[in-house]
């Protein structure tokens, strides 16, 4: 080799170099960028949107106090639509932009989707809302975390909370989307409600049949004369977002409210109760996860830091339960950069594995097994109100994840004969 070409070669060499040198240090200077997608377009967007300002506020919190080792946190935000294709998509494209944390799947049909993406695209993910079990069983891998209970553990409570709470009412029924979580939370739910009556009411409960309908339906008449004829006098819930709104609509019309003692629902909460102001159904449980003006939250710091934030940000007193969802499971990865003082995909999931975080409803914690948090599970009960905003949160009831728990098995599908 001539030594005009060695030279150019070392200069080159040298200036790549130096090239990826200043790229690196850019990288370690800059802005995290973290990845967002959530649904804010379509039948999710209820619960999309409220994910988001909750993973908005998080992020300020964090940039407030001086960033994550001095940077801040940037968010890269997409609309998933609610849809698995698009959900999809969008992950490809943030980690196709260089994005190699992200926080998504605030519900199952999208979830679903991306979880599996996360080791191909080098990236971890946080599944945020999403519960169902596949997440964390048969399609679980290291890269994904799920900052949820799953259906087992929050709808199996949420049938046992229901039931010891209405040891009169003998007769239950569902009605779910068709799909991997409206199937899975029926059956958990149903099946809570006949192991914990016998203890309850001394005898076991009556669970009809589920009835149910398309995740994005918007016309409940068949599933509502199903109901009105049924012996039930308990009800499931399983929709979200703006079906479950148009379900109440429909079903308030038609006499549903007087013909049922109690309903319970799905994790809408609050925005089912901003939808239907006085006509909110007067005895609704909700999954919730988050009322700042209620114990055990009113009296944590950073419940009541998060309530501040929210009415400044949006000029709204009442936030919505799932606001806190979206900043816990924000808040899980931004701890789990900071355990790990790096970015990397490796080092943040070494981090994350086993972790305990702090959060306005109380510690949850990773379990390193298959990553699925663990932490309290709250139940709420609304009802309508005179005052604004014409909705109102009587009580909150808890259960903590540890008395209903499935043993970790990653990688295989769940099966109710590890448990009963």
């Amino acid at each position: 080799m001539k030594r005009r070409t060695v030279l150019k070669g070392m200069a080159a060499s040298a200036g790549a170099a130096l090239g990826m040198n200043a790229t690196y240090l850019r990288a370690q200077s800059g802005p995290i960028r973290v990845g967002v997608s959530y649904a804010l377009t379509g039948v999710g967007a209820p619960v999309g949107t409220q994910f988001l300002q909750g993973t908005e506020i998080a992020a300020m919190q964090v940039n407030r106090a001086g960033g994550i080792n001095g940077r801040e946190i940037e968010l890269i935000v997409r609309d998933d639509k609610y849809n698995s294709a698009e959900s999809v998509a969008v992950t490809r494209e943030l980690a196709g932009d260089g994005v190699n944390l992200i926080i998504g799947g605030s519900q199952t049909v999208t979830a679903l989707g991306i979880a599996p993406l996360a080791p191909e695209l080098g990236a971890l993910i946080v599944i945020a809302g999403a519960a169902g079990m596949p997440v964390t069983h048969q399609l679980f891998n290291k890269n994904i975390f799920r900052t949820v209970s799953n259906n087992y553990t929050q709808y199996g409570s949420f049938g046992r909370s229901l039931i010891e709470s209405h040891p009169d009412v003998k007769t239950w029924i569902s009605m779910a989307p068709d799909g991997d979580f409206g199937r899975d939370s029926a059956l958990f739910f149903g099946n809570a409600v006949k192991k914990y009556s016998v203890e309850a009411a001394g005898e076991e409960a009556t669970v009809l049949d589920t009835i149910y309908t398309q995740g994005t339906a918007t016309d409940f008449r068949t599933q509502i004369n199903a109901l009105m004829s049924s012996d039930a006098e308990g009800l499931y819930i399983g929709v979200a977002g703006a079906a479950q709104i148009s379900f109440f609509q429909q079903a308030r019309s038609v006499g549903l409210y007087d013909k049922f003692k109690v309903i319970g629902e799905v994790g809408n909460g609050e925005v089912t109760g901003k939808a239907m102001g006085r006509n909110t159904y007067p005895n609704l449980w909700s999954v919730s996860y988050w009322n700042h003006g209620l114990e055990p939250f009113k009296s944590n710091p950073l419940s009541q830091q998060l309530y501040d934030d929210y009415v400044d940000l949006t000029g709204d007193p009442f936030p919505p339960a799932l606001i806190m969802a979206g900043q816990r499971s924000a808040m899980g990865l931004f701890d789990g950069i900071r355990k790990a003082g790096s970015t990397e995909t490796e080092e943040v999931v070494a981090a994350m594995e086993g972790m305990t975080f702090d959060t306005p409803a109380g510690p949850c914690y990773f379990r390193p097994e298959d990553h699925q948090m663990l932490c309290t599970n709250y139940y709420s009960q609304m009802g309508p109100s005179r005052e604004e905003p014409y909705y109102d949160v009587m009580q909150m009831a808890q259960i903590d994840a540890a008395e209903m728990v499935e043993p970790a098995n990653p990688g295989k599908p769940f099966s109710l004969g590890e448990i009963e």
